[in-house]
């Protein structure tokens, strides 16, 4: 395959970074919700991305070599609003086709975003905070992401500029143009309905690429994409379709 054609299958993918099971975190209760979900403001408890600009031996980077860092370092800043924004259509995906309620965007006040923040850094029980700020919301349930780490290294901090090196079997060209960044994101995602009963909860580790002229919008729905992924199975199992949220059930 030729190099170009690899770097843009690469740019927008993601994987996820396996662990144990007891180091997951996720909370399992199925129900039901038939009408609107609330999506709420993506909570960011990593620290803001700051630029490398300093080469493979501490030098300090020329402007035309420093461009494609601060350029992948914004788009690193806005991983966590893609990821967001993609979460609701992967899990809309994933819904069987008779469902017919629908994802609305909605507002949590500022005390609240604070309380989430320090709740997804563990400073209070998570759940707790979840429940009780769903149950002040209009609505049937209220859709949560968050985002712990949001680490991006520079493929040129590691790498010779023009060696080529190979991601997950496929070549990658590192240089200060395409400036290639590897990502590492801890991301959570919960449902919670307004009665206050946890439909899921997960949080865990993803890793991807930003490279060549793509956004972090690729990246963004790939990481969904794996995060909707990991969730489905844990309700219906591997044959069964991918739905965290029935829409039918007996009265």
């Amino acid at each position: 395959m030729p190099v170009a054609t690899s770097l843009m299958l690469l740019s927008g993918c993601a994987h996820h970074v396996a662990r144990p099971m007891d180091a997951m975190d996720w909370d399992l209760d199925p129900g039901v919700v038939r009408g609107e979900i609330l999506v709420a403001p993506v909570i960011i408890a990593a620290e803001a991305p700051t630029p490398d600009l300093t080469g493979i031996v501490g030098e300090t980077l020329l402007d035309e070599q420093a461009a494609g860092r601060l350029h992948r370092t914004m788009q690193l800043a806005e991983l966590p609003h893609s990821l967001h924004r993609a979460v609701p259509g992967q899990l809309h995906t994933a819904l069987p086709d008779e469902w017919n309620g629908h994802f609305r965007d909605t507002r949590l006040t500022l005390a609240e975003q604070i309380r989430l923040t320090h709740a997804v850094r563990g400073d209070e029980a998570l759940t707790e905070v979840l429940v009780d700020v769903a149950k002040g919301i209009d609505g049937d349930a209220v859709l949560f992401t968050w985002v712990v780490e949001n680490d991006g290294t520079p493929m040129t901090d590691d790498h010779m500029v023009g060696e080529l090196v190979f991601e997950n079997g496929v070549p990658v060209l590192v240089d200060h143009v395409s400036e290639p960044y590897l990502v590492e994101a801890e991301l959570g995602v919960a449902l919670v309905t307004t009665d206050g009963e946890i439909l899921f909860r997960y949080q865990d580790t993803y890793e991807g690429l930003l490279i060549e002229d793509r956004s972090s919008g690729n990246l963004g729905r790939s990481m969904a994409r794996e995060l909707v992924a990991d969730i489905a199975p844990l309700w219906l199992g591997d044959n069964e379709p991918m739905s965290p949220v029935l829409a039918d059930a007996p009265d």
